[in-house]
């Protein structure tokens, strides 16, 4: 009986469900701009989110993690620069919309490097520890000759730093506490603190 008036509702070409109203999200196109940053910023965060628990879990191969989460920390630098009118404090923003994700919000706001990086990790290419300590002294020196230089910008010098610990993890023998390595993380953690 019910199969039967609904059959007839549609031949009649009326519905018995009113249709809802439409929400627009913007007016205008700085409106449209403003939640387009503010969708960008939150995929991007849920995106590092993920890309933390798969490296956890071992599912996704260093290498590949290495790789994509310094391409997703650099979008993310650029985007909160480029929204930082729409979106002062991204702690804030993580909280307002209710974005439990810890390991993005370390990654993203406290640490600003790959896991890899900021501890070490085992890599497959290993196999002369002489090339890693040559590596290592190598990003020192280039470190060491951006600072006499007066290279002072965050932007500048952040990269160096941070191919130093990659470099300086990549050593199996030196150990975590070693005075090099926690220089060099804080150092990197008192530059994510900093504006570029």
């Amino acid at each position: 009986q019910r199969c039967e008036s609904q059959a007839m509702e549609v031949e009649d070409g009326k519905s018995s469900k009113e249709e809802l109203p439409k929400i627009k999200l913007y007016t205008n196109s700085q409106e449209r701009q403003r939640i387009e940053q503010m969708a960008d910023l939150y995929s991007l965060i849920m995106s590092v989110q993920h890309l933390e628990t798969a490296y956890t879990r071992d599912a996704v191969a260093e290498s590949k993690y290495t790789e994509s989460c310094k391409k997703l920390i650099s979008q993310f630098k650029t985007l909160k620069a480029a929204s930082a009118q729409v979106v002062p404090n991204i702690d804030k923003f993580m909280t307002e919309y209710k974005m439990d994700c810890k390991a993005a919000r370390h990654r993203l706001l406290r640490v600003g490097v790959p896991a890899t990086v900021e501890y070490g990790g085992a890599s497959e290419l290993d196999k002369d520890d002489q090339k890693h300590v040559f590596e290592a002294v190598q990003t020192f020196i280039t470190t060491q000759n951006c600072l006499q230089l007066d290279m002072r910008d965050v932007d500048q010098l952040h990269p160096n730093l941070s191919d130093l610990m990659a470099s300086l993890n990549k050593v199996k023998k030196l150990p975590e506490d070693h005075i090099s390595r926690v220089k060099v993380k804080e150092w990197l953690l008192n530059f994510k603190n900093k504006p570029a």
